[in-house]
């Protein structure tokens, strides 16, 4: 028999319909183990941490995403941060499990199926979505910092995964590698205000003059920074003459936090401060302290110096 919508009817489906948002998605998580009451659990995403508790050993998120994305869930056990994996926060019901030895299952859509399959396969997971958000991930992992590894892989890659920001500053980040790499001539830049008497100042008012320069790009608040101090001090106190001079640039620091150390460190050497990201971005360092010898003509000599490789490098060439 042919059904016929009362215009009431048809407006309840029609809102019914209306009300079901095609992005949205759902998580329904399974904490296992006698200690679960209690807990927490963390979705970050970007910028953004939403928090669950765990109630009779279950948890919930909810939420919309405009396309599919990785975020990263991570279970809290008395503030202490115990498993965590990526999950795809994508359209549909997502299935979370938290199990009593610490591995987390995750199922439910699409991507994260895949996800969950393939985790850990990195060229697997590749090559199967090598032009959505499952793609990222192992491009940035296989690829990162080995540029042969990661062009051969971003050739490979769609356009989705081509355009991601991560790729894009890899990729970028990896060019300036390239562009400075041992044997390169050093790239100037000029920090305005970066004097300690605030006047401006130029990577080339020192490097490039005739002398090994030494440069150190460090911040106040990188413990290991801080911790090379005394290398670099022993250093300085060592090789410090007319064909060496050594020089710190503060980078991603606020200019009263890098004075207000600099005693503290005992630092004695010529400083540049404020420079932010500017050089990190002209010599594609994406962590500190990175330390880079410069010769007399201003070609880089070594890059990624530490402790006594500083000394060992330093040694036969202020000899000659």
């Amino acid at each position: 028999m042919k059904r016929i919508l009362t215009p009431i009817a048809a407006c309840i489906t029609m809102l019914c319909a209306c009300n079901q948002n095609p992005d949205a998605y759902v998580m329904k998580g399974t904490v296992l183990g006698p200690d679960s009451e209690g807990c927490e659990v963390y979705l970050r995403y970007g910028r953004t941490t939403d928090t669950s508790v765990v109630k009779n050993g279950h948890f919930r998120f909810e939420g919309t995403v405009q396309e599919p994305a990785v975020a990263h869930i991570i279970l809290f056990s008395q503030g202490n941060p115990k498993p965590n994996a990526p999950v795809v926060l994508e359209p549909g019901t997502i299935k979370v499990t938290f199990n009593a030895d610490n591995a987390i299952d995750i199922a439910g859509t699409p991507l994260n199926d895949d996800l969950n399959r393939l985790r850990g396969n990195y060229s697997e997971l590749f090559a199967a979505h090598p032009n959505d958000i499952l793609g990222v991930g192992p491009l940035m992992v296989m690829g990162r910092g080995n540029k042969p590894v990661f062009d051969s892989l971003y050739a490979a890659a769609g356009d989705f995964v081509k355009n991601h920001p991560d790729v894009v500053r890899e990729h970028e980040r990896l060019e300036q590698l390239e562009r400075t790499a041992i044997g390169a001539m050093f790239t100037d830049f000029t920090i305005e205000h970066g004097n300690a008497d605030g006047s401006s100042v130029s990577l080339s008012d020192y490097v490039g003059k005739g002398k090994y320069v030494l440069v150190d790009f460090w911040a106040s608040w990188c413990a290991p920074c801080k911790a090379e101090m005394p290398v670099l001090k022993e250093v300085y106190k060592r090789f410090k003459g007319k064909n060496f001079e050594m020089l710190g640039v503060a980078v991603m620091d606020k200019r009263e936090a890098t004075e207000a150390i600099v005693p503290q460190l005992g630092i004695t050497w010529p400083l540049i401060y404020d420079a932010q990201e500017i050089p990190t971005e002209i010599y594609g360092i994406n962590a500190i302290p990175h330390i880079i010898l410069f010769g007399p003509d201003g070609r880089i000599v070594a890059r990624e110096l530490r402790g006594e490789m500083i000394i060992q490098t330093l040694s036969p060439l202020l000899k000659k």
